[in-house]
């Protein structure tokens, strides 16, 4: 199977006047193609963040991701 989405060691922080959040940290996956990827989790857990990572609308702190290659 081809692999469309891979996710490599994605982290994520934030910077606060308390200091440091880690919003995300070592988040690695694969989907391929015809699966269905579902994220859950409680609320503030950092789904909305992986999946604004993931569309490039934020940026990472590092990892990566590969999109159709």
């Amino acid at each position: 199977m081809k692999d469309v989405l891979k996710i490599k060691n994605i982290k994520k922080t934030y910077q606060s006047k308390n200091g440091e959040i880690v919003a995300l940290d070592g988040i690695s996956f694969t989907a391929f193609e015809g699966e269905f990827i579902s994220i859950i989790g409680p609320s503030g857990c950092g789904k909305s963040t992986l999946l604004s990572i993931i569309s490039g609308l934020e940026p990472k702190t590092s990892g990566e991701v590969f999109i159709n290659r």
